[in-house]
């Protein structure tokens, strides 16, 4: 194998099912699958197995050869033979001397030419047939069989008609129907290797892109599989490409793709035309694609070319509109591309037609001559505009645009943005809306108009990079429109800034703006209830305190007495539940029930789903986690109604969160679901992105992998200050301070903590400091504690009075009262277990026997245990091990295995699974990639499977896993005793046993 290969991923089946057919000759093995899909390279390992060791392996490739070369690829694989023995070889082999030189020796005299050329062709076929026969044990492979010339097809028929005793043959081709070797099969083995997972190829880009220690993420993964379909070498192909035009770059020990604009990572980009950055195809993978294309003829290509054109809303109807043909041509044309493998076979009930990867549809795009492409968008986009059907209309303006008819494109432009938003597509209509303001395009007569739409479509979103405020911002300085646009356009202007991440001086000065307006809305009571409503959000608006939002709230209630507006009746309910809830108000349940179950338009239900998120997660963060987890199902279900995915990541991270946090080991292993992709600049997407990386420093701190956790809880917690999400940045900073080991990081947990609690004393926003307080630097904390407490009064916050109590007790042990603070710690330890909190539980429980022991009490053992049995059971073995050396002062015994409790000589279940890993081939990283474990980790149960086994390496792991007793029991339930009585070394390179019994 050449050394420049990259790793063989997810073909261990299929490389086993090639052995064991091989293995037993006479054997005919046909490989099938799609250009790319590994064929030759999984023929290529399985000849290198040592179950086939002794064998001749006689390779040849069937390619274009003049009729006068019969048998060509045979007679290639035969050039490389070795001399049979004599005596094994019949006169009528001697037919082969002219063509077999290098065998001419070991050849009979040549028999008399014959003058009927197929007498003659029979004859050589018969002489080859009778030559492979007497090779003795041979494999012989021939590649792309769908090209084969009539003799080779003849020696086929001959060889499954009589197969050879010792000989096995393999045949490459892209599917048994191309075979022209009718009726081959029934006793053949077909080998077809899958297309990779998106897991397979990212694995795959790794070991192409050659960086030691640098991983491939998982939303990059996604990306690559979409655009290569699973095919591994247009996996390879395309991974190298990105990364020679610098696309691909590694950062902080992940690849990234270094495109940010205007999309990069993502399918929703993928559905209509990529970006630039991104429409580069690999050469070999695009020439492949181009040249299947034109075996379609003349109708083929042009079905072909509009349903590259139309992309992602290429239904079969309008695919046949655009090519100008009619519905049942197109059909036809569009199946026999599907046939070709360039288009994926949905079946008769599909709805859209779609290439087979995203690179198949760039390289028939590209192969349009630019004057026709430009006349195939402009029939996609009139014909789009026709079906007045939502989110199937969005790309046509973005077609006008490519058609190079601007005119066109900003008057589609604004039909589309309804029509999507009509269906609750309304991140498409802001980006439809968002492109045309940036340009020049627009005459300042109706900018306003379009501006007014962009907001109404960007409320309820989050844009992170604040492009959607900057052009609220500048139509309203220009001041174009009429006076009542222009108080909207403030409005819209005002709610796009507290949503995104625009300069705090800049948010307040359009927020005060909004307070001096509001009696410009004197004829909009929706207007100005929302606006209202707006100014008291509970976190957004910055520079306000609690009674400022609780009074303009009031207003608002106020307002909706004199208008029916289904909008302003939502948002005043939904941003009520919310302050109540932030707050701790006992009235906040009443508020939440009061919600209505749906809104009768896509704006309003848009609310609702936005309202229940942030409800859901302001629960969380008060410590009612079955509250937060009702709410959050609340959401789905409502988006589920109405088939809105905007917020479906958003709402899986808050419920993961509230789950992990109540000790649900199940939302570890989900906590990649809820991993999106980057915010693209100047794009809307869902809030709350930040909570998955939360999570994923929070279980890397419980491995122990605390640079990378500590580098994730700052960049998190300071992103979450700018955003404004204050609760979120204090649970961060809380994390840090806890894993801040050396002096240099408790100096940046110290100031991380002021940065947070200055935001949350500014906005008088005590209850959210919860997190904080276990772990924040005692001397804040005794300083915060008199506003803290009196936050607290009457309020319904579960986890801030359990955090309280954590924080008085650390008061006690700091002023040298070692007894009152045990008794602190005890009660909030019984706090957090009653949220349950069974983490920060464990946490009052070590400090409650730590406590102990200063004031010369008996330590509570029972604590300790329970604590320890916490942290194992949930994964935590770096806090587990922090309790080592308290449990040595408590006179306890020390567990000496990190983890669950052992198995003795037997392997755990974890233990089998690295092992079976191991020994089929995967390295530490594909294992930790695929268990969800660290490398550390995977290397602990390594070293302990293999003490257990009495091993040394992994080639004594697959030995000892091949020759285990197979009676009933699986490969990898294997027992030390067993191994020491059936274990029998083998040599490496053939395969003798070494030890034989």
């Amino acid at each position: 194998m050449p050394p420049d290969d990259p790793a063989l991923v997810e073909r261990d089946a299929d490389l086993a099912a090639l052995v064991a057919a091989l293995a037993r000759p006479p054997a005919l093995v046909v490989v099938e699958g799609e250009p790319g899909a590994g064929k030759t390279r999984l023929v290529r390992e399985a000849l290198a197995d040592r179950a086939l060791a002794g064998r001749q392996r006689l390779a040849g490739h069937a390619g274009p050869a003049p009729a006068s070369c019969p048998l060509a690829p045979v007679i290639e694989a035969l050039a490389a033979a070795r001399p049979p023995p004599a005596g094994r070889l019949g006169a009528l082999t001697g037919v082969l001397r002219p063509l077999l030189p290098d065998l001419a020796a070991a050849l009979p005299p040549e028999p008399p030419p014959l003058e009927d050329p197929q007498l003659a062709r029979h004859r050589l076929v018969r002489a080859v047939a009778e030559l492979l026969a007497g090779l003795g044990p041979a494999l012989l492979v021939l590649d792309d069989l769908r090209r084969a010339d009539e003799g080779t097809v003849e020696l086929l028929r001959m060889i499954e008609a009589r197969p050879p005793p010792e000989l096995s043959v393999v045949i490459t081709c892209r599917s048994a129907a191309e075979l022209p070797v009718p009726g081959l099969g029934p006793g053949a083995v077909r080998v077809r290797p899958s297309p990779l997972s998106p897991a397979g190829a990212g694995r795959l880009a790794g070991s192409v892109l050659g960086e030691p220690g640098t991983a491939v993420p998982r939303a990059l993964a996604v990306l690559l599989h979409e655009r290569s379909g699973g095919v591994p070498s247009v996996v390879c192909e395309d991974a190298e490409l990105l990364r020679r035009r610098g696309l691909l770059r590694p950062v902080d020990g992940e690849w990234t793709l270094a495109s940010a604009e205007p999309a990069a990572l993502g399918s929703p980009a993928l559905e209509t035309h990529a970006p630039d950055a991104l429409a580069v195809v690999p050469p070999a993978a695009g020439a492949e694609i181009v040249e299947r294309a034109r075996g379609l003829g003349a109708v083929g290509v042009a079905a072909l070319e509009a349903a590259a054109v139309l992309a992602g809303a290429a239904e079969p109807e309008l695919v046949a509109r655009v090519a100008g043909m009619d519905a049942e041509r197109a059909c036809a044309a569009l199946g026999d591309a599907a046939r070709r493998g360039l288009l994926r076979d949905h079946g008769p009930d599909a709805a859209t037609v779609r290439f087979r990867h995203e690179l198949a549809r760039l390289a028939v795009y590209q192969a349009i001559p630019g004057y026709r492409r430009r006349r195939l968008h402009a029939v996609a986009a009139r014909e789009l505009l026709r079906t007045r059907r939502g989110a199937l209309a969005v790309p046509a303006a973005e077609h006008h645009k490519r058609a190079g008819d601007v005119r066109a494109w900003v008057e589609s432009a604004e039909a589309v943005a309804e029509l999507a938003a009509a269906d609750g597509a309304f991140e498409a209509a802001h980006a439809c809306l968002r492109e045309v303001l940036q340009s020049d395009a627009v005459a300042a007569d109706r900018r306003a108009g379009l501006a007014v739409k962009l907001g109404w479509a960007a409320a309820g979103g989050v844009d992170r990079s604040g492009t959607t405020a900057s052009l609220l911002g500048a139509v309203r300085e220009r001041g174009s429109g009429s006076a009542a646009q222009r108080a909207e356009l403030l409005l819209l202007h005002a709610w796009s800034s507290v949503e995104s991440a625009v300069p705090r001086r800049e948010t307040e000065s359009v927020v005060a703006g909004l307070r001096a307006a509001l009696g410009d809305f004197t004829g909009r009571p929706d207007l100005r209830a929302i606006a209202l409503a707006v100014l008291a959000l509970p976190d957004r608006p910055p520079g306000r305190d609690l009674p400022a939002r609780t009074a303009d709230l009031s207003e608002a209630r106020a307002a909706l007495a004199e208008t029916a507006d289904p909008m302003a009746h939502a948002v005043v309910q939904i941003t009520t539940a919310r302050l109540l809830l932030t707050l701790g108000s006992p009235a906040a349940g009443h508020a939440i029930a009061a919600l209505p179950a749906r809104g009768d338009r896509p704006e309003v239900n848009r609310q609702l789903i936005r309202g229940l998120l942030d409800l859901a997660e302001a629960a969380v963060h008060l410590g009612q986690h079955a509250r937060g987890l009702e709410l959050a199902e609340r959401g789905r279900r409502l988006a589920a109604e109405v088939r809105s995915r905007t917020y479906e990541r958003s709402l899986l991270a808050v419920t993961l969160r509230a789950r992990w946090t109540t000790g649900d080991l199940g939302a570890e292993e989900q906590a990649g679901l809820a991993d999106g992709e980057p915010p693209v600049r100047g794009t809307l997407h869902p809030p709350y992105h930040l909570h998955p990386r939360l999570l994923a420093a929070r279980i890397a701190a419980g491995q122990g992998r605390l640079d990378a956790a500590r580098r994730t809880f700052r960049a998190v917690a300071e992103d979450a200050c700018r955003d404004g999400e204050l609760a979120l940045a204090a649970d961060a900073a809380a994390e840090f301070n806890r894993v801040a080991l050396t002096g240099a990081h408790r100096r940046d947990g110290h100031e991380l903590a002021v940065q947070v609690l200055n935001e949350l004393a500014r906005g008088r926003l005590w209850i959210w400091a919860a997190p904080l307080l276990p772990f924040a630097p005692v001397d804040l904390v005794r300083a915060v504690l008199p506003r803290y407490r009196g936050a607290l009064a009457g309020r319904d916050a579960p986890l801030a009075r359990a955090a309280l109590g954590f924080a008085e007790a650390r008061a006690h042990e700091r002023h040298g009262d070692p007894g009152r603070a045990a008794a602190g710690y005890r009660r909030a330890r019984h706090w957090y277990a009653a949220l349950p909190d069974p983490r920060m539980a464990a946490h009052a429980g070590a400090a409650e026997v730590r406590a102990q022991i200063a004031a010369g009490q008996a330590p509570d053992a029972e604590v300790l245990r329970q604590a320890w049995s916490t942290f194992t059971g949930l994964g935590a073995v770096w806090d587990a091990n922090r309790l080592k050396q308290l449990m040595r002062a408590a006179g306890l015994p020390v567990p000496h295995r990190r983890g669950r409790p052992g198995y003795g000589n037997e392997l755990s279940p974890r233990e089998r699974e690295v092992v079976g890993l191991a020994a089929s081939g995967h390295t530490n990283r594909d294992i930790a990639a695929d268990l969800c474990l660290s490398d550390r980790t995977v290397k602990f149960h390594l070293a302990n499977a293999m003490r257990k086994l009495e091993v040394s390496s992994r080639r004594q792991l697959r030995d000892v896993l091949e020759d285990a007793p197979r009676d009933g029991a699986r490969r990898d339930e294997v027992r030390r005793d067993d191994v020491r009585r059936d274990h029998v070394c083998r040599c490496a390179s053939c395969g003798r046993r070494l030890n034989p019994s």
